[in-house]
Order: structure tokens, then C-alpha cells, then sequence
């Protein structure tokens, strides 16, 4: 048919790719060794060095399996350093419960989910589908703002209170069960919207759902403590007892980090996101009203700056980024320049603008940035603790080229202290509200 590829055009097609006899050799190569084995620069390994002139202190890795929880480890992983000096531990003796924060976070998001259905004024279905309000609405990833507002209300709890259980490493399966309860329950308050149900009636009935929720995340991922006792051994070999201690209280007592004064920022070069100006993701959220997702958008230069002085502080730096492209897994390398791929496949690459605008770039994971190597002035390179245990060459740690904190880096999260007057004065702006499809 008129406007579709011919035979004729693929025979043109095959005898250009054969003119060129460069092209079978390395068909042959990738055929034989894979597409990373055969691109794969060697010089660039060799060159990203594991050395940092701000570096913060070695700590034990967490492993999120296939959790999707990596926005949980990487706050974890933030706070940790903190709670080990109040502790007075070291901090590779010290783990923090994710199952604790998934759990709630699994519970907050289903009501923020019904919560969006009673408040809208549009009861219409047509309206819900465009806006894709139930799209992931209780999926497992997460944001920055998520993890302050679980931990606020709930607390944190050791490892050892609350676990990691078979189905909280893989949550595959649950999310597909969970998600569809929930979504089910959305569409019978839509009905009773639409019906004209009282507010009190859509809100009793909003309330035997969340009950059902606790039993069915209570069965599957264990039922969280209200109070516990903890042990340890500090640094001085001194045994510690904290007996009948509350999430809140443990908090509360060994966590002095304010995580309510870290804002979220952003690098989004794109069509309908300006700098220096505050944006704000619509109907995302777990805890209703107190965990709206947003940052604010600066260029990348101005958000280095911040991280170097967080670093400086001895603060880990909580990072969201894209880190699919342009990884090495077994030498933890991430730079633009490890595979050759235009000159191997012939294309050529998107800017970061390019990408954001069609999709082609996305926060896909969370992490926690930990050092940094300075050469006159300037970042050259980036420690990065991921949550993918210690089984690798550099103990689930990557080094990010500054090349990709510029291509990949696409949120960051700093205390308020480290923010000039003028940036802090940017944070006080009404936010531009944005859409669920949008790349955040």
C-alpha cells in the first residue's frame, strides 16, 4: 500500500548496508558479543578513577532486590550518617527498616488515591482517564517529599523490628493484587459521587477500605510495631537498652536531621518547564495534602553547587536520575562516552532537552551521591551509593562522570541552609501545577 515500506525499498536497503563492508564486521561482533561488550570503551573505565577529595564514610549497603523501593534506600541511605553519630555506632552496623516505610507508604497511597476521587468537582470517568488519576496510583516508587512524609507520621524503625519478608523484596506480585483492590474501590466512590452520596456515607465506606487494606499489607508484608525494644553495643562497647520505644520516639530522639527543611531540585530543560520557577505534580502523593511532588527547576550548574556544599557538610545527597544508558554494571561506571554508539550504529544522541520533550528521559531511580573529586575548581567526578547490595567490583557504589550528572541528573534534594537568598526566595512562589504524563 501507498506510504508504507516496499520490498523493492528493503532491497535498496540491504545493498546500501553490504556496500559498506565495515558494516557486516561489526554485525558480526555485536551478533557474537552482545551490544555493551562490543561499544564498550575501556579507556573510559580506566580513566574514572575511584578517587574523591570530599568523601563521606564507607556504610553497609542495602539490596532493594526488585522492590522498586529504591526512593525509600536512597532516603535511608541519606539519613543513616546522621542517626549512627547519635547513636553513637558505627554506621556499618547500622540498618534501617524499608519494609517499615513501604508498608505505610503502600497504605497512605490507596487513601491518597480515594481521597483524589471524593475531592474532584469532574465525577466523569472521561476526566479521570485523561488526567490518568489511577494510573499507578499505589505503585512503588516514590519521591523524595513521600519518604519525609512517612517518616513525620510514622517514624523509623531498626531492620530488625520490622524485616525484609519474601513478597517486600519482589513487589511484582502484590502491587498487581493491590493495585487492582484499590483502583475497584476508586470506581464504587466515583459511583457514589456520581449518584449523589453523602460526603459522611463516601467517607464511611472510604474508611472499610483502608481497613482492608491494613489486613491484606498486614498478611503480606507483616504488621508493623506500635512500640519495641532496642539493643546495641556503641562505640565504646557500652551496652544500650531502649525498652517500649515508639517509631516516633526513636525518630524523634536519634534523628536531628530536619528533613522538612530539604527541597526538592529540579534540572528540566524542556518546552514547558522555565528556570527559576516552582512546579508541582498533580494528584501524586501517599500522605493526603502533605506529600505533594515538585521542585524547583534551576540549571545543572547552580544544582552542583548545592551538592558540593551539602557534601561539604556531611551530608549525603538524595539524587533522582535516569541511569539505564551508559552503565557499566561490573565496573560501576556511568559516562556518556563508555559505549560508542554513534560511530558503532551511526546516530546520533538527543540533548537533554530533546529527550524531556519526548519522552526519551524519565526519573527512573534514586540513589544517594556521597563524594565528589574537585579538579581546579570543577567536578569531574561523582561517589553514588546505590541499593543493589555489595556484590559488585565497588561495593554498590557507582562513579558518576560529571558528563552524566549533566545528561542523567534530573532532581536533587537539599537543606534550605545551602540555598542563596535569591533561590530561597523562589520557593515562596505559587507552584505551576503539571501532569501526571509529564517526565518527573
Amino acid at each position: 500500500m501507498e506510504n508504507q515500506i516496499s520490498l523493492e525499498q528493503i532491497k535498496k536497503f540491504s545493498k546500501v548496508y553490504n556496500t559498506n563492508k565495515k558494516n557486516k564486521v561489526i554485525e558480526n561482533l555485536i551478533v557474537k558479543n552482545g551490544l555493551e561488550n562490543t561499544a564498550i570503551n575501556k579507556n573510559i573505565i580506566i580513566e574514572n578513577e575511584p578517587v574523591f577529595n570530599i568523601e563521606l564514610p564507607q556504610s553497609k549497603r542495602y539490596d532493594q532486590k526488585t522492590s522498586h523501593t529504591c526512593w525509600v534506600y536512597a532516603g535511608l541511605n541519606m539519613i543513616k550518617y546522621n542517626i549512627a553519630q547519635n547513636l553513637n555506632i558505627d554506621i556499618m552496623e547500622l540498618e534501617l527498616s524499608n519494609n517499615y516505610i513501604a508498608f505505610f507508604d503502600k497504605l497512605e497511597k490507596s487513601n491518597n488515591t480515594y481521597e483524589n476521587i471524593i475531592e474532584l468537582e469532574n465525577a466523569d470517568i472521561d476526566y479521570i482517564t485523561k488526567e490518568r488519576i489511577l494510573r499507578a496510583c499505589v505503585a512503588s516508587g516514590g519521591y523524595w517529599q513521600y519518604f519525609v512524609s512517612i517518616i513525620n507520621k510514622y517514624g523509623i524503625v531498626p531492620s530488625d523490628v520490622m524485616p525484609e519478608v519474601v513478597e517486600s523484596k519482589d513487589y511484582s506480585k502484590i502491587e498487581k493484587i493491590f493495585s487492582e483492590k484499590v483502583k475497584k474501590d476508586a470506581l464504587e466512590l466515583l459511583r457514589l459521587k456520581q449518584q449523589n452520596e453523602s460526603l459522611g456515607k463516601i467517607r464511611e465506606i472510604k474508611k472499610k477500605y483502608l481497613q482492608e487494606n491494613y489486613s491484606i499489607l498486614s498478611k503480606i508484608l507483616g504488621e508493623p510495631k506500635f512500640n519495641f525494644d532496642y539493643e546495641y553495643k556503641d562505640k565504646n562497647n557500652e551496652q544500650i537498652t531502649f525498652e517500649n520505644i515508639t517509631p516516633i520516639e526513636f525518630k524523634n530522639k536519634f534523628l536531628t536531621l530536619n528533613l522538612n527543611d530539604f527541597v526538592s531540585i529540579g534540572n528540566f530543560p524542556m518546552y514547558n518547564k522555565e528556570y527559576y520557577k516552582l512546579y508541582q505534580k498533580k494528584y501524586r502523593g501517599n500522605v493526603y495534602k502533605t506529600s505533594k511532588v515538585g521542585f524547583l527547576n534551576l540549571p545543572i550548574g547552580d544544582i552542583k553547587q548545592l551538592v558540593i556544599k551539602q557534601l561539604k557538610g556531611d551530608i549525603p545527597v538524595w539524587v533522582g536520575l535516569d541511569y539505564v544508558k551508559f552503565r557499566d554494571k561490573q565496573s560501576k561506571i556511568l559516562d556518556v562516552r563508555l559505549y560508542n554508539y554513534e560511530e558503532m550504529l551511526g546516530i546520533k544522541y538527543m540533548t537533554k532537552e530533546e529527550a524531556l520533550n519526548t519522552d526519551e528521559l524519565w526519573f527512573e531511580h534514586a540513589m544517594s551521591i556521597c563524594g565528589v573529586q574537585i579538579v581546579k575548581n570543577k567536578p569531574v567526578r561523582w561517589k553514588v551509593e546505590d541499593s543493589a547490595g555489595d556484590d559488585d567490583k565497588l561495593n554498590g557504589y557507582y562513579i558518576m562522570n560529571d558528563n552524566y550528572f549533566d545528561r542523567f541528573v534530573l532532581n536533587v534534594v537539599i537543606d534550605k541552609k545551602y540555598l542563596s537568598k535569591e533561590q530561597l526566595e523562589m520557593l515562596k512562589q505559587e507552584p505551576i501545577q503539571f501532569g501526571i504524563v509529564d517526565p518527573f
